[in-house]
């Protein structure tokens, strides 16, 4: 119980300082006085019953009250008999409400800037800016741990659409190169699976399956990147699922064959135009990508020009062959100018979006391309997997519920681990404490109990009102 000595200054917030108090777990009631000193509310002293006197004060220290402006005083009890030696000081815990309630407003800058990847040290600098107290980065960083530890993984928030997008990402920690294993929903925000595995084989895909089972009522598709181990592992455990290959990861691989074969420059990352035209021709098969396919051969019919004009001419076949390598170097740079330029603007919130083609559309247009195109070795293995994997690659096309693409999960994981991040990750444990982050994020689940913001600044008021500075 908390007695109030009111006056003009703390009447109208006696009862809520009395409420601030009233769970102290102090044996005796406590009084504050008119001056703003906390004493015990004790008459007679417990050994020689007579009446105590008032002993003055302890200021309290602590230097983020301070900070607040507020100026506690702790009253002292002392027995005036001689020879007694009883004296009451108010313990530092009397104050526990309020600084509790510090530490909640606190913890709640500290875990919302966290979200946002702060780092400890920036997140200890922004808290010395904005509330002038002083955190070491490693008080920081145990605090982030604990206050992680203390948040329970956050459970699933929509109904599964019975559709899957699955993904492997390449993690290093200390050394030791581990497979990161995810499961996202195709048609919402669920993710279903996403764990570290020292191998991605058969068998450990079979065990990533069987747990999605029990979380999935029902799945009747997913996408996967051709990967032979998780083909495998989803027609085992989900009989008569549709398996849909990753349109952009057959696009990398063919990209990769071309570059393999006749690729050139530093990583033999230039393809020389003449090839870029075929390759199109490929990736257009499913997408629509006659702009492209339609400017390099305006290009191409630009070189030709050229170099029967350099032919022509009465130079050495040395100079030919010379002035010839460079007008194709001036142009294979001017289609990848070209190219640059498309792909950034298809990437903007507003850009062409890719259209993707009808089965009908796509048989018509792999014909088209084997005909009109000589495909290098490496890659005509590419389009014969394509032909015999065709319904792999085309249940996108006649189910508008399943993407052509796993980018679902890469989009997940450029938000939750990027390049930078995945390459200087810890521990596996440090990795499930940045997955819990990364999914409340996600899911728009509040990192902040609701009211600690506004409970803390009428606490610390009400404070200031009775206990301020004068």
């Amino acid at each position: 119980m908390v007695k109030i000595q009111t006056n003009l200054n703390n009447f109208s917030v006696a009862q809520e300082i009395k409420s601030l108090f009233s769970t102290s777990k102090i044996q005796y009631e406590l009084a504050i006085s008119e001056q703003g000193i906390i004493y015990p509310n004790l008459k007679k002293c417990p050994y020689c019953k007579r009446p105590l006197s008032k002993n003055g004060y302890n200021e309290c220290k602590d230097k983020i009250a301070k900070v607040f402006g507020l100026n506690f005083k702790k009253g002292r009890l002392v027995c005036p008999t001689p020879g007694c030696r009883f004296i009451l000081n108010i313990p530092q815990s009397v104050l526990k409400q309020w600084f509790s309630r510090l530490m909640n407003f606190i913890e709640s800058i500290i875990l919302s800037l966290r979200a946002k990847k702060l780092s400890p040290a920036n997140i200890a600098k922004h808290i010395s800016e904005t509330q002038n107290i002083l955190f070491s980065e490693e008080y920081i960083r145990l605090k982030i741990q604990e206050l992680t530890n203390s948040i329970k993984t956050p459970l699933l928030q929509e109904e599964a659409s019975g559709v899957l997008v699955h993904d492997e990402q390449f993690i290093k920690i200390k050394g030791i190169d581990l497979k990161r294993i995810s499961t996202v929903d195709a048609n919402n925000s669920n993710v279903y699976y996403d764990k570290l595995h020292s191998d991605r084989t058969e068998e450990t895909m079979i065990e990533v399956c069987q747990e999605l089972k029990r979380e999935i009522k029902k799945i009747r598709a997913v996408v996967i990147d051709g990967c032979a181990a998780s083909k495998a592992a989803y027609e085992k455990v989900f009989v008569g699922i549709l398996i849909q290959y990753c349109l952009f990861h057959f696009a990398k691989n063919v990209r990769d064959a071309y570059k393999e074969e006749e690729g050139y420059g530093k990583g033999k990352s230039m393809i020389p135009l003449q090839y870029l035209i075929s390759f199109f021709s490929i990736l257009n098969i499913f997408f629509d990508h006659d702009r492209e396919i339609e400017h390099l051969r305006s290009l191409q019919k630009e070189l030709n020009g050229h170099i029967e004009r350099i032919n022509n001419e009465n130079y050495s076949s040395e100079k030919k062959a010379e002035y010839i390598e460079d007008y194709m170097k001036s142009y294979d740079k001017k289609a990848s100018k070209f190219l640059r330029k498309v792909r950034n603007a298809r990437r903007r919130r507003k850009g062409v979006k890719l259209v993707l083609r009808t089965e009908e559309q796509a048989k018509q247009l792999l014909e088209r391309a084997k005909l009109e195109n000589v495909f290098p070795k490496a890659v005509q293995k590419q389009v014969t997997r394509l032909e015999k994997d065709w319904t792999n690659f085309t249940n996108c096309l006649r189910d508008n519920t399943i993407p052509p693409t796993s980018n679902k999960v890469e989009q997940y994981y450029s938000l939750t681990l990027n390049w930078i991040e995945k390459n200087n990750i810890q521990s596996e444990e440090q990795f499930y404490r940045e997955q819990k982050f990364s999914l409340i994020k996600r899911y728009k689940i509040p990192l902040i109990k609701e009211g600690i913001f506004s409970e803390f600044l009428k606490t610390t008021l009400l404070m200031l009102l009775t206990f301020g500075r004068t």
